[in-house]
């Protein structure tokens, strides 16, 4: 699907505003979500975006794919040293002042720009960026919708394929394989720097509590010391809560979400504070109204927790594995903005997309909770982008 002339257009013109703002010349972008975002291509160009007038892309590879599948007119980049002739020759001044991605931009690239610009000033352009982003067009929330009808289907299929003895991993690979059958791209993009991430956490039982370095309240025990997150080969059983928390993402935009599964009942400790999280969830989804600080918001979540049920210790992690947030932006990247996060000073608008997730960990028990993708837009709370149900699913 092609991203409409219109789409881009408005992009560039937006963020062209914020360029005034900052009495920046002209942007210089490259970081593969970004560049998505502002020409429709994910192929390799460089986008010159200046203050006033078109954007001047610049593709090196593939060029034939980036002209057919981008409305700007694409133009080849012979070589990073010819950018300034580039700039001048689609009629455009040389900038004195240029915006960069210094928020992902490697310290050898940025010191190239540095010789290929010697008398430009160079300043980080990435909040603008990705607070720009941060709000989606009903474009956009169309995408998103689309990739949300992507995970019924794939739960379903996993009602039909689990039983026990079945390893994490291939339960994991089987979802996967579904969810790529329905149109899932299979890429999670993010831009933190040292992310990885896959198809998402599928962890059953103790090990979907297991610590790990990824900055998120479940990341499973994974297949070895050199890929500590997600399934494991051991196998799932009867009676332990199964996590299963996946990102699908069509055209480019991700939607995240969680749901636990068990074979047989859990325990009622566990099936209690599974219906807490939905409760939590719910306050959460109310919260998120436009004009109110993000970092507020989580304030209220978590006194809420600690005060109102007896899982405090356990909410998002436990000991010094907790994570500070209960939810993060989600769109072409997996962290965007905003987070709902200790002392973020974003202040929410009509049209961001958050995962809100809260979860329990229970060490050497396993994990219950509940993940869904909403999108900001009335004083009503937030609405619920995805449309998986929401019941705690005993087979």
């Amino acid at each position: 699907m092609r991203v409409p002339s219109k789409e881009l257009e408005k992009r560039v013109a937006d963020f062209q505003v914020n360029l005034r703002k900052r009495e920046i010349d002209g942007a210089l972008l490259v970081q593969r979500a970004d560049t998505l975002y502002y020409t429709g291509t994910a192929q390799n160009v460089h986008i010159y975006i200046p203050v006033e007038g078109r954007p001047l892309v610049l593709a090196y590879r593939d060029f034939d794919r980036a002209q057919k599948e981008s409305s700007w007119e694409v133009f080849p980049l012979r070589g990073m040293s010819k950018i300034p002739n580039n700039i001048q020759e689609a009629g455009l001044p040389l900038p004195r002042i240029l915006g960069l991605e210094l928020d992902v931009l490697p310290v050898n690239q940025y010191e190239r720009y540095l010789k290929t610009f010697p008398e430009v000033r160079m300043v980080d352009i990435s909040k603008e960026v990705r607070r720009q982003r941060s709000v989606k067009t009903s474009w956009e929330i169309a995408r998103l919708e689309e990739s949300a009808r992507i995970l019924p289907l794939v739960l379903e299929f996993a009602k039909e394929v689990l039983h026990p003895g079945m390893s994490e991993v291939e339960f994991e690979g089987l979802l996967e394989g579904k969810a790529r059958s329905l149109g899932h791209g299979g890429h999670v993009r993010m831009r933190g720097f040292d992310s990885e991430f896959h198809v998402g956490v599928i962890a059953s039982g103790a090990r979907a509590a297991v610590r790990s370095c990824f900055d998120g309240p479940v990341t499973g025990q994974g297949i070895s010391i050199a890929h500590p997150n997600g399934a494991s080969m051991e196998q799932i059983q009867k009676g332990e809560p199964i996590v299963i928390d996946m990102v699908t993402v069509v055209n480019g935009y991700q939607i995240d979400q969680t749901r636990i599964l068990s074979l047989g009942p859990l325990s009622e400790e566990l099936t209690i504070a599974y219906e807490t999280a939905r409760q939590v969830e719910e306050r959460i989804r109310r919260a998120l109204i436009p004009g109110r600080v993000a970092g507020e918001v989580y304030e209220e979540i978590l006194n809420w927790v600690q005060e109102n049920t007896p899982y405090g210790d356990n909410f998002m992690g436990y000991g010094t594995a907790k994570v500070r947030f209960v939810g993060h932006g989600v769109g072409l990247e997996l962290d965007e903005l905003p987070t709902i996060s200790k002392g973020s000073s974003e202040v929410l608008e009509s049209g961001m997309v958050v995962a809100i997730e809260p979860k329990f960990v229970f060490p050497g028990v396993g994990v219950v909770g509940i993940e869904d993708t909403v999108v900001i837009e009335s004083d009503l709370g937030a609405r619920y982008l995805s449309v998986t149900p929401r019941e705690l699913i005993v087979l």
